[in-house]
């Protein structure tokens, strides 16, 4: 499926009025599209895991995708018999020899309301115009991938051309668009940010790529404190702000990968040439210390210094927001007012501060247990 080309523009309104038939007819064929695979030769393969309460069926058209999907989700898989609240279906065309079928928006450019003629697809994956109550789709073009969600039958569904080119961003932290469009629905939303603390509590450390939020807490998974998450997780501000984990994976640049050496066993073999990051898949071998969920009672926005020593600055709510926004609503197609409520109600809830990082990685851990023992919010 060749998405990548333009033709004649069409205006907003244009394809606001032809969409919702159009998306409608695509979902059917991408729908029969994925049945034709399971009627191959190879054995369908169902799979069930757990978050935030409720229960997720994925379908793989056969089990040669398994290894490009599961392994971050491993640490949330169960055994049930329940009817899941969402059904997820994968396969690419490699594996299934079958093709998928061209979507409705290919050909199309869009003009917008002051003149601009622009691409279908949005930096962040949305395509325009093509998206509305009931059927959401996204495309991510550098892992050649498609993401639809029919909220009516809570049915996503999840192609790419071959799962063997997905990308190490993608394999660590599968599925996302859609299960974050899932859980919108639910009060609940994807945070650009890792999340470390005890049972009673944590904290979520949130900021722009690089600004040591991996780093930060994966120190911590070698302290005794518990490990949600060092890229993606799952946040709630009501009734009570949590987190939530989704991916036991963890990415790491390899020139700081000395920093936190106790995770080296976990390295992983995964993506293609282009990825910039080492895998780390945490689970088996650190289940001790990954928690499912956890209370939160503090955003921490980490800032590199070069210092010697690492501290905790009081920051104001509104930098907390900017940092949780600007990360999270650039990676996630539809992101918007949902998401922000969410953050604003964190940030207004919870007290914030800058994680002054230093060179000694060894204080972060201490800084942030005393900080949850001072403030009284978790106990051992």
């Amino acid at each position: 499926m060749d998405e990548t080309k333009t033709g004649r523009a069409l205006s907003v309104s244009d394809v606001t009025q032809k969409s919702d038939v159009l998306l409608d007819d695509y979902l059917t064929s991408v729908r029969e599209q994925f049945t034709r695979t399971l009627g191959s030769n190879d054995t369908p393969v169902k799979k069930h895991f757990t978050l935030c309460g409720n229960t997720i069926k994925l379908i793989f058209a056969n089990e040669k995708l398994l290894p490009f999907i599961t392994p971050a989700l491993e640490h949330l898989s169960i055994t049930t018999d329940e009817e899941p609240a969402i059904e997820i279906c994968v396969w690419d065309d490699v594996t299934t020899d079958t093709d998928m079928p061209a979507p409705p928006w290919f050909g199309h450019a869009v003009q917008t309301e002051i003149g601009n003629i622009e691409g279908v697809y949005t930096h962040r994956g949305d395509i325009r115009g093509f998206n509305n109550k009931r059927i959401k789709a996204a495309f991510n073009w550098s892992a050649n991938a498609l993401s639809m969600y029919d909220r009516e039958k809570a049915t996503g569904y999840y192609w790419t051309k071959d799962a063997r080119d997905l990308p190490a961003y993608e394999t660590s932290a599968p599925l996302r668009t859609i299960l974050n469009w899932w859980l919108e629905e639910r009060g609940f939303h994807f945070a650009h940010g890792a999340a470390v603390g005890t049972s009673k509590g944590g904290v979520l450390i949130t900021g722009k790529g690089g600004s040591g939020k991996s780093t930060a807490a994966l120190a911590c998974l070698n302290s005794g404190l518990f490990y949600i998450s060092d890229d993606y997780c799952v946040v709630c501000a009501e009734p009570k702000p949590a987190a939530y984990s989704v991916f036991s994976s963890a990415k790491v640049d390899s020139g700081n990968i000395f920093r936190v050496g106790h995770i080296v066993p976990a390295r992983a073999k995964t993506g293609n040439k282009h990825d910039d990051k080492e895998v780390f898949f945490l689970y088996p071998r650190f289940a001790g210390q990954i928690a499912q969920e956890f209370p939160l009672n503090a955003i921490l926005l980490p800032r590199i210094t070069g210092n010697f020593d690492s501290a905790l600055i009081s920051a104001p709510p509104a930098e907390c927001v900017k940092a949780l926004t600007l990360s999270t609503m650039c990676q996630f197609p539809g992101a918007g007012k949902k998401a922000v409520d969410i953050f604003l109600k964190l940030a207004n809830t919870l007290p914030g501060y800058y994680l002054d990082f230093g060179t000694d990685v060894a204080q972060v851990p201490k800084l942030i247990s005393d900080l949850l023992e001072k403030k009284g919010w978790s106990r051992k």
